[in-house]
């Protein structure tokens, strides 16, 4: 049942992705092809099973359908099970999926447009902060604590190469995303988005490293940076175990 809740929701997810850079409303109304704009039939707008069974093309126009929209269903259904695994059938699982599921959202559209919309990320630090009182994992203090920690500490990297090295090391977005990353999960959620992230960063660019053999090239971090808070997050006691702590 939470599977199929996630898909559901992440067939919401991909409206929001394509519909908000583009300033276009994603609520009450009909999703469209976005080539030939015909608006799409309910049977045609199953999670997953819609894609499969039209193979991958629009049913009026015959073009193909972009993968992000069946991978994106299958990475909110995954990711409700995945809470749902380790909180139970807890407000912190309801909680964690929803900020789990703004990540999700916020690194396809980087990954598509190099944006991490404010109306995301703004919004999101003030409900972090919000909800942190009725959490049993995170106090009000400790929420503050960790947006601060997420704004100041990229912020001064970002300060460091604009003002010193005359570039963006660090997209001020990212900024932004590592205050609502430090909202919801602290000072620890920061650090492990930060360096976990920054490590399959590393690994992910390399092959490109290799290639150019400059660092003369630009990728969305957002991805990154969300991803290592997840892992950071989902393995936490290990983590810490690892560490000695």
């Amino acid at each position: 049942m939470a599977f199929i809740l996630g898909l559901i929701l992440g067939s919401f997810y991909n409206v929001v992705i394509y519909r908000l850079p583009k300033g276009e409303p994603f609520l009450f109304e009909r999703s469209k092809c976005p080539k030939c704009g015909t608006p799409i039939r309910w049977y045609d707008n199953v999670p997953v099973l819609s894609f499969l069974l039209l193979r991958g093309k629009c049913r009026s126009c015959g073009q193909k359908i972009s993968l992000q929209y069946p991978l994106v269903e299958l990475a909110s259904g995954l990711l409700a099970v995945t809470c749902l695994l380790k909180w139970g059938l807890t407000k912190e699982a309801f909680i964690y999926y929803a900020f789990f599921s703004a990540l999700l959202v916020l690194s396809v559209i980087d990954l598509q447009t190099f944006l991490l919309p404010d109306s995301i990320t703004l919004p999101g630090i003030a409900v972090g902060l919000l909800l942190s009182p009725i959490r049993e994992d995170i106090s009000f203090y400790e929420s503050l604590l960790g947006a601060g920690a997420g704004f100041l500490i990229p912020f001064l990297i970002y300060t460091y190469y604009v003002k010193v090295r005359k570039m963006e090391g660090l997209g001020f977005g990212d900024v932004k995303l590592l205050a609502f990353v430090g909202s919801f999960t602290g000072i620890y959620g920061v650090l492990s988005a930060l360096f976990l992230g920054s490590f399959v960063g590393l690994l992910a660019v390399l092959p490109i490293l290799l290639k150019n053999k400059n660092l003369q090239f630009v990728i969305p971090f957002g991805p990154f940076l969300s991803l290592g808070c997840f892992l950071g997050v989902i393995f936490k006691e290990r983590i810490l175990s690892f560490l000695g702590f």
